[in-house]
């Protein structure tokens, strides 16, 4: 605390800067101040930096918002804003004005002309902000768009460039996540749209960078083989008896087939031996259909929609739409529930969010909740959080958790506690902790007469809409995690004076998302409150617990069932023991977290590296050097795999490697000279190309020829190479168990397998330029078939 305060003490002799400059920015006419823009453009280009002219431009902002949007931003949000351009993250409460905040740095950053992005988490608040702002910026001579189509029109690279070019963009992190990833794979300068990455503003930057740091995004190439064995594997698990057959630590989602479970598989499947090397596939498909039944949950993992598995971030609530688990596990799924397996596919890119946001120059965030998680946002990401304080006091009352026995009493004090704030004419927003839960609570509300909205995956799209009336008296509105962050909720007329909005949560949640839906009440200075109820039979709890304090509950259950009258718990040590368990599950999130970007961080290099190159080569207009070089380091690497060559072994790689024709070699080849060798066939590989040449109208397509024959072997081998590198991220941390170090496993297999990987795209290249069949089409246009 006593650091953010010296921070602030610094903020605020700029903010006086900034404020003494108002009165003048005040006197001058629309034009004078439009011609702002283009004075801040001849300092930067003398000399200056964008935090040299900050106090001025901030100034500049602040007066073009309060003249075209008729927001003039307060001194708050113009803390923040500085804060914003310093590559730090403010911590914002909800209802300050995060999106008037943004308009400052933005201009700041874009003026330059390098570009600037504001990300969020969806489109409709990305689209919802740009179209609202994009008045303000137009007025000031820069220009504004969406990362992404609002429309149904057809995108194309073109459409895609003139957005990206723009001097502002707002868009979300999993459209430029896959954006980055498809410009990257393009096999042409046309084809690509965006332009380097300067500065980016991360809306709601604890979502992105923390609760979705683990997923990649992935770009798939062409499905591979399905197996038939997800279907028997599925039938022979449903036969499996617990703790007999298989046994399973829930907590750690750890499981193993007995020996009796073994036994069992070996007479299922009429094999001798589960773990020959000839039953590995069978093996690893038991492995996931046990996976799918244990640790994957419908309703709370996933959710089956249009007879289609969709996994379900269950801290929020949302869809994740058209991502899936790998290593199989998805298809193990769809399995068991019954619907068309989708196919099994190699990753042809991938990224995730933590190493998409490295390549922007200047990285900042907004959050209302990001201070608990500081630690990690500093060690991860080189990010420090500056707390910003409320215009208004916070006078919203955050009542203690109350601790139930059994989920049933906890669901019904719930209740209970809305219906009277219902009548009251309060409005209340009810926060279930799944998607199943808030169905149960939607029916046990419906059964006691009370007319609600239900804010859940299954009706994400009009999330907006109902955050918006959930603040009207009497309404009741329940949500999953999710809350409808983004959009605020208002309070209707005379619901100050009954007390505000009343938040009630039905889970024990992180500390984090706990203070977020707390923060949906008591806005700008509102009055409201907020309570949580938590039962010890809650699956955050069950999942969590030690084996000890297991045992104590069990024992408190048990005392109820006997008929003892144990409804709440005012146990000090029961609600230590919950402290100590919701500390411990997040720090086992962040340990997770960091492990995850430390395997990606193999994979961010290679991909970095290997891009480079690719635009390289894609950017060459005469690839003939090029051509020779590979083909002179190829026959360097076979023949050097050789101590001794005879006619036979030569014979064996023409026709493998160099053409189908039969050639005769030379008699006279001293085939105890590696030079003479080597001479001879660079004379037979030159023949091959003299004739590819004849078939070719000109040097542009023999130039096209060795493009999509280059590129073709790159990607190829990329998409081998990612494929290992994802397999291996699992093979090395199992590694951990025999007291290995799984980090330097991962990171000297990775860093060997790199060093291998370009003498296969250089192998696999020769191949190409050699046994390829060329045609020229009617209309002229070059064909490659590659062999």
């Amino acid at each position: 605390m006593i650091v953010n305060k010296i921070k602030l003490i610094k903020l605020h002799h700029i903010l006086k800067q900034i404020n003494k400059l108002a009165p003048r920015m005040r006197k001058l006419t629309d034009e004078e101040l439009k011609n702002q823009t283009q004075y801040f453009r001849k300092q930067l280009k003398a000399g200056k930096t964008v935090d040299d002219i900050l106090p001025e431009a901030y100034a500049t902002m602040r007066e073009a918002d309060y003249r075209i949007l008729g927001e003039f931003p307060y001194d708050v949000q113009v803390l923040g804003a500085i804060v914003l351009n310093e590559g730090a993250i403010a911590e914002m409460k909800t209802g300050e004005g995060k999106t008037l905040t943004a308009t400052m740095p933005l201009y700041l950053n874009a003026i330059a002309g390098k570009g600037a992005m504001l990300v969020t988490t969806s489109d409709y608040l990305a689209g919802r902000d740009e179209e609202d702002l994009a008045p303000v910026y137009q007025w000031m001579g820069l220009t504004v768009s969406t990362g992404f189509l609002k429309g149904e029109e057809k995108d194309t690279a073109a459409k895609k460039r003139e957005r990206y070019n723009s001097d502002i963009v707002y868009t979300t992190a999993s459209s430029l996540a896959f954006d980055y990833l498809f410009n990257n794979l393009a096999t042409n300068e046309a084809e690509q749209y965006l332009r380097p990455f300067n500065y980016v503003v991360i809306d709601e930057v604890d979502d992105v960078l923390l609760d979705e740091a683990e997923t990649p995004f992935v770009v798939s190439s062409s499905p591979s083989l399905q197996s038939n064995l997800y279907g028997l594997a599925d039938r022979f698990v449903k036969l499996l008896v617990p703790k007999r057959d298989y046994r399973f630590k829930q907590d750690e989602k750890i499981f193993w087939l007995t020996y009796n479970g073994v036994k069992k598989a070996e007479k299922y499947f009429r094999v001798d031996n589960l773990f020959a090397l000839k039953n590995r596939e069978l093996y690893r498909h038991i492995i996931l259909a046990l996976s799918a039944y244990l640790t994957m949950k419908k309703g709370h993992d996933y959710l089956v929609v249009k007879d289609k598995v969709v996994l379900l971030d269950e801290t929020d609530g949302r869809l994740k739409n058209g991502v899936q688990v790998g290593t199989g596990l998805h298809q193990a799924v769809e399995t068991k529930e019954n619907v068309k397996l989708t196919n099994m596919q190699k990753t042809a890119a991938s990224i995730t969010f933590p190493a998409l946001f490295s390549l922007f120059k200047k990285v900042s965030g907004m959050s209302g909740t990001a201070k608990v998680d500081e630690n990690e946002f500093i060690e991860t990401y080189g990010l420090k959080v500056i707390q910003i304080p409320t215009r208004k006091p916070v006078i919203r009352k955050d009542y203690p958790d109350i601790v139930y026995l059994t989920i049933a009493d906890k669901l019904m004090a719930a209740i209970g506690e809305t219906i009277r704030l219902h009548e009251q004419g309060r409005p209340v927003l009810l926060v279930a902790g799944s998607v199943e839960n808030s169905e149960i609570i939607s029916e046990l509300l419906l059964n006691d007469g009370i007319a609600h909205n239900v804010l859940n995956a299954f009706n994400a799209a009009k999330e907006a809409a109902i955050i918006k009336e959930a603040g009207q008296e009497g309404a009741v509105t329940v949500a999953t995690n999710m809350a409808g962050r983004g959009t605020d909720i208002k309070l209707g007329k005379g619901i100050k004076e009954k007390g505000g909005l009343a938040v009630i949560g039905t889970e024990m949640l992180s500390p984090r998302v706990k203070l977020q839906l707390a923060g949906r009440a008591g806005r700008q200075g509102d009055p409201g409150t907020s309570r949580f109820y938590v039962s010890l039979e809650d699956s955050y709890i069950a999942k969590a617990s030690t084996n000890r304090q297991k045992r104590h509950f069990r024992h408190l259950i048990k005392k109820k069932e006997g008929g003892k009258n144990i409804v709440k718990l005012h146990n000090p040590i029961t609600k230590l023991g919950l402290y100590q368990l919701q500390t411990r599950v997040a720090s086992n999130g962040t340990e997770a977290r960091m492990r995850t970007n430390k395997y990606q961080i193999a994979l961010n290099i290679q991909t970095r590296h290997f891009y480079k190159k690719r635009k390289e080569l894609i950017s060459i207009k005469d690839l003939q050097s090029v051509v020779d070089r590979i083909i002179n380091d190829v026959l360097d690497i076979y023949l050097n795999s050789k101590k001794e060559w005879s006619y036979l072994d030569l014979r064996e790689f023409l026709n493998t490697h160099v053409t189908y024709k039969e050639l005769e070699i030379p008699k006279n080849l001293n085939l105890n000279n590696q030079s003479e060798i080597k001479k001879y066939l660079i004379k037979e590989t030159k023949k091959v190309l003299k004739q590819h040449k004849k078939a070719l109208i000109n040097k542009k397509q023999l130039n096209d020829f060795y493009h999509q024959v280059i590129l073709a072997s790159l990607d190829r081998s990329w998409i081998d190479q990612v494929d290992y590198l994802n397999n291996l991220q699992i093979y090395a941390s199992a590694w951990s168990f025999s007291g290995r170090d799984a980090d330097y496993i991962q990171q000297s297999f990775a860093y060997d397998s790199f060093s291998l990987f370009w003498d296969k795209v250089k192998c696999d290249c020769f191949d190409k330029l050699m046994l390829s069949q060329i045609k020229i089409n009617d209309k002229g246009q070059l064909i490659v078939v590659f062999n």
